[in-house]
């Protein structure tokens, strides 16, 4: 699979036609159809169907479409990268961080204007994502900084701890749950789950308490945000089991959340390329957040 084979998938899919793709693209509508079908070809099954002129995505291209997003908008943040560097504008002041997308409008602001506020001559790139993309932006270089779950997956950062922090069971305002003070796993029989980052160590570790304790989730919803998962709550689609750290920058929302245990969260950090020390800008961030969400965890 290429990168210029996803490109044009992703337009055919934004464009619902390869008249469209090859129009954003600035190629020819043979060669859209033809990258088109090698990358059928090489996948092993279609992704469209072809009726009278036209392209119907099949469910496997809406599959698919959800997995490459993260993928597209790394190579373009990689080609504006190179962009920056032909012009020279690529430097200590300039910082690139990638954070979860439950931090973007809740934790980051406070910490940019206080960063901004003591360097006067920096800008910041502010990049949203789950834990595997947000490592894989790091290894790019297409972000300087990463804030994840730690350990991380791939061996390849220097990982600094900032934060710790406990698990809690979020539930709708009301929910039965709600009147434990505690909670462990078998109390979660028989309630919809709502389950967070598949493949993920904590959501492997809950999976194997589960089974320890007898318990069958019923999982009709999987997400990959705790912002998505606290929305969802909020809805009353089901309980879930979160960071408790993530899960009070939504108190605002009508969920309340209990103890669980045994904790299957724990360490989060900044991961930096291996090998490559923190420029002064990264340090002040890093401080900043860490400053940050301390106080938080005082809340």
């Amino acid at each position: 699979m290429k990168i210029r084979q996803i490109e044009i998938f992703r337009s055919v899919m934004a464009g619902g036609s390869t008249i469209a793709a090859a129009t954003a693209l600035g190629l020819s509508q043979s060669a859209v159809s033809r990258q088109l079908t090698q990358l059928e070809e090489e996948l092993g099954f279609e992704l469209f169907e072809r009726s009278k002129g036209r392209l119907l995505p099949r469910p496997e291209a809406f599959a698919l479409m959800d997995e490459v997003g993260e993928l597209a908008s790394l190579v373009a943040r990689l080609k504006r990268y190179t962009e920056d560097l032909r012009a020279g504008t690529v430097g200590q002041r300039f910082l690139k961080v990638a954070v979860p997308h439950s931090f973007i409008a809740t934790v980051m602001p406070e910490v940019i204007e206080t960063y901004l506020a003591q360097r006067h001559d920096a800008s910041v790139e502010l990049i949203g994502g789950h834990y595997d993309a947000i490592e894989q932006m790091v290894l790019a270089r297409a972000a300087d900084i990463g804030f994840v779950s730690l350990p991380p997956r791939d061996k390849g950062f220097d990982a600094r701890e900032i934060v710790h922090s406990e698990s809690v069971c979020i539930m709708p305002a009301g929910h039965p749950l709600a009147e434990r003070p505690n909670l462990v796993s078998r109390d979660l029989s028989g309630h919809h789950l709502i389950m967070l980052g598949r493949q993920r160590p904590a959501r492997l570790a809950f999976e194997r308490q589960l089974r320890r304790a007898g318990v069958f989730p019923i999982v009709r919803i999987e997400v990959h945000s705790v912002e998505a998962t606290c929305g969802l709550v909020a809805r009353g689609l089901g309980v879930a089991v979160v960071p408790e750290l993530i899960a009070g920058l939504y108190r605002h929302l009508p969920i309340e959340q209990r103890p669980f245990s045994p904790c299957i969260h724990g360490a989060y950090g900044i991961v930096t390329l291996k090998g490559a020390p923190m420029s002064r800008s990264a340090e002040a961030f890093t401080d900043i957040l860490k400053s940050r969400l301390e106080a938080q965890g005082r809340t």
